[in-house]
C-alpha cells in the first residue's frame, strides 16, 4: 500500500534494499533473547509481505519471546492460518469507519481487507487489536470506531500521527476531542504520550527519551541502528557480535546522549517513547501503567467478566 502518512516504501523503493534474511534472523533471536530482550515487532512496511514470517515467528516464541505484527490485512486472510498463535499482539490498521474515507489514506483495499481480517481472526480464537492512526484530517472518525470496537469486544488503539517528516501536527485540540473516548470500554489511549505531545514533546536539555536503552533497532541489511530507526545516524553490522557493538565506545555515547540531538527535540515518535516512559519514575511512568493496566483489563478480563 501507499499509506499517506507513511514514506517507509517510498524510501527503501528507492534504495532497492532487499527484505531481511531469514538465517540473519535465526542468528539474531537468541542473542538478542541472550540481552535481555523479551519482546519482538516485526515490522515493515508490511510485514505479512515477508515469505519467511512464519519461520520467524515459530523461532521467536520457542525462545518464549512476546510477538507483534501490525499489517494492513491485505494478505492476512490467505495466510492466517499459517500465523494463528505465533503472534501476541496483532494489529489490524483501520483508519475510519467510512470505506471511502479509509482507503483514501490506506490504499484501496484495505477497509474490507481489515474487516474480512478481524472475523476471520476471531474464528480461528485469536485475539486481534484494531489500530487506529489519528490525523489532523481523520481524527472524528473515532466516534464510529470506538462504536465498533465495543461491539466487537475487540481493542480500539489510538495512535496519535507522530511527526518526523512532512506530516501534519497533532494539536491540544485533537487531543482534547479523542480523550473524550478514552474511559470507554475496548479503548486505548496513552495517557503519558498524550501528555508528552502537549507538553512539545521531547525535551532536549531534560530528555525524555530512552531509544537506546529501551529499544535494538534491527534493519534489513542486518545492522543495528542508532539512536533510531526513523533519525539514524550510525549502522553496525549485527551479524553475531551484540554484546561488542553494546560495548563499543561510540554506542555508549549513543547512549549517553539518547534524547539530547537536534533531531530529538519536539519528538513524540511513539515506538520509542512506549518503553521510555518505564526509565524513570515519574508523571509519564504512571500515566503509561495506568493506560496500560486499562489495556490488559478491556482485553483479557473484560470479556471473560461479561461471559461469566
Amino acid at each position: 500500500m501507499s499509506c499517506q502518512f507513511c514514506d517507509i516504501g517510498k524510501k527503501f523503493a528507492k534504495t532497492g534494499q532487499p527484505d531481511c534474511k531469514l538465517e540473519d534472523v535465526l542468528t539474531n533471536l537468541p542473542q538478542l533473547k541472550a540481552a535481555g530482550i523479551k519482546f519482538i515487532d516485526f515490522t515493515g512496511g508490511e510485514p505479512l509481505l515477508h515469505q519467511f514470517v512464519p519461520d520467524m515467528l515459530h523461532a521467536a516464541k520457542k525462545l518464549n519471546l512476546r510477538t507483534s505484527i501490525t499489517t494492513n490485512c491485505l494478505l492476512y486472510p490467505e495466510r492466517a492460518m499459517e500465523l494463528k498463535g505465533l503472534i501476541d499482539l496483532l494489529h489490524f490498521s483501520l483508519d475510519s469507519l467510512n470505506e471511502a474515507e479509509n482507503d483514501t489514506i490506506r490504499g484501496k483495499g484495505a477497509f474490507s481487507a481489515a474487516t474480512e481480517s478481524l472475523y476471520l481472526a476471531k474464528q480461528l480464537g485469536e485475539r486481534p487489536d484494531l489500530l487506529f492512526t489519528a490525523t489532523p484530517d481523520n481524527y472524528k472518525a473515532i466516534v464510529e470506531l470506538a462504536q465498533f470496537a465495543q461491539e466487537q469486544k475487540t481493542m480500539l488503539l489510538v495512535n496519535p500521527i507522530f511527526k518526523y517528516t512532512w506530516q501534519k501536527k497533532i494539536d491540544a485540540q485533537i487531543l482534547d476531542y479523542l480523550e473524550q473516548f478514552q474511559k470507554l470500554p475496548y479503548m486505548y489511549q496513552n495517557r503519558a504520550l498524550h501528555q508528552l505531545i502537549r507538553n512539545g514533546g521531547n525535551n532536549q536539555q531534560k530528555p525524555r527519551c530512552r531509544a537506546v536503552s529501551s529499544t535494538i533497532v534491527v534493519s534489513p541489511a542486518n545492522e543495528v541502528l542508532f539512536p533510531c530507526f526513523h533519525f539514524q545516524q550510525l549502522a553496525l553490522p549485527l551479524k553475531n557480535n551484540w554484546q561488542q557493538i553494546r560495548k563499543s565506545p561510540l554506542v555508549k555515547l549513543y547512549k549517553k546522549r539518547q534524547g539530547t540531538f537536534s533531531f530529538c527535540a519536539n519528538c513524540t515518535i511513539n515506538c520509542y517513547f512506549d518503553p521510555s516512559f518505564f526509565y524513570k519514575l515519574d508523571r509519564y511512568f504512571w500515566l503509561s501503567l495506568l493506560s496500560k493496566l486499562k489495556y490488559g483489563y478491556d482485553k483479557y478480563l473484560r470479556s471473560k467478566k461479561l461471559i461469566q
